[in-house]
């Protein structure tokens, strides 16, 4: 991950030679140091000290260097070289109940390629498997071998709709009061309305009428595949465009993992993503990741299967 300066805010820090209290004291920061943050811990930041590395209580240091990453996961020879599934003797099992089969068996899919990116971005690959599986049950294509995808209405009216009021009426409704919610859709103007979410066939159904509208609105407003991103953040990804994008997470369920891992950390040296699920702090997470209106539901379940993986690790 690229280097990170932090500045000490406390009038007096202490450097210690472990994460903890108890740790001795190697010497003192003034307030407004500037340190090289090399690992966060949980609570506590690791520095270089001297020639050396220290410890100190991550609550008094904030990050100050957002120099954008000149580079994306996706583009990294470790990262397209990483196995998709890990060793072995890093799977976990027996998987008994319903939920230890999704969990665990996320892991066991894909946790080669999951530790990588992890050990790149420091957060614990726990929290990925914990994402996917709340995303959409930790599989990126369904049955047919399409990428899972969710049209979301009210994008689509950000994205095109309000400059064609009309047409968007006439085939698209979602509540205003909560704008993720009451999505309804019909492809011909006499036609009775219908839900679609849920059946993947409908979802299908509904982009493909949307992109001849518009494409790149159409395609912009859908979430992909394992971890549900949606298409208008093809940027934050390192993709020129949103059709780039849906191509590559449509062929393979390789790209949907590194751009979940990409999306987190964004263009600077470090997230408010990141930095939550650093500090397990899912309910955060959620807030930046699915919005505030679904962050204690989200944050919750997260959590939930995070709590489980690490019980199926050991």
């Amino acid at each position: 991950m690229a280097k990170r300066i932090g500045a000490v805010t406390a009038t007096s820090l202490n450097v210690r030679n472990e994460p903890s209290t108890q740790g001795a004291v190697l010497g003192k920061l003034s307030r407004g140091e500037k340190v090289e943050v090399r690992e966060q811990l949980s609570g506590w930041f690791k520095i270089g000290y001297g020639t050396e590395s220290g410890y100190v209580a991550a609550d008094y240091v904030t990050i100050i260097d957002q120099q954008p990453a000149a580079d994306y996961l996706w583009e990294m020879e470790e990262v397209q070289a990483a196995p998709l599934a890990p060793p072995a003797d890093r799977q976990v099992g027996p998987l008994r109940s319903a939920a230890e089969k999704q969990v665990g068996g996320t892991w066991n899919r894909y946790g080669g390629l999951l530790q990588t990116l992890g050990d790149i971005i420091e957060v614990d690959p726990a929290a990925a498997v914990a994402v996917l599986c709340v995303e959409s049950g930790g599989e990126g294509f369904s049955p047919d071998g399409r990428m899972i995808i969710r049209f979301e209405n009210h994008v689509f009216w950000d994205q095109w709709g309000k400059n064609n009021p009309n047409t968007f009426a006439a085939h698209f409704r979602y509540d205003a009061a909560a704008r993720w919610k009451g999505h309804l859709f019909r492809d011909k103007a006499a036609a009775p309305w219908a839900s679609f979410h849920g059946d993947q066939g409908q979802e299908w159904r509904v982009l493909s009428y949307a992109r001849r509208l518009d494409d790149s609105a159409a395609l912009k407003s859908i979430s992909m595949g394992g971890p549900q991103i949606m298409g208008f953040n093809c940027a934050r990804l390192g993709y020129d465009t949103v059709a780039e994008m849906f191509e590559r997470f449509n062929a393979d369920i390789r790209h949907q993992i590194i751009g979940l891992f990409d999306f987190l950390r964004g263009h600077g040296t470090t997230s408010p993503m990141v930095e939550a699920l650093q500090r397990r702090d899912f309910y955060q997470f959620a807030t930046s990741y699915n919005g505030k209106g679904q962050a204690a539901t989200y944050g919750g379940r997260i959590e939930s299967n995070y709590n489980l993986f690490l019980r199926l690790r050991g």
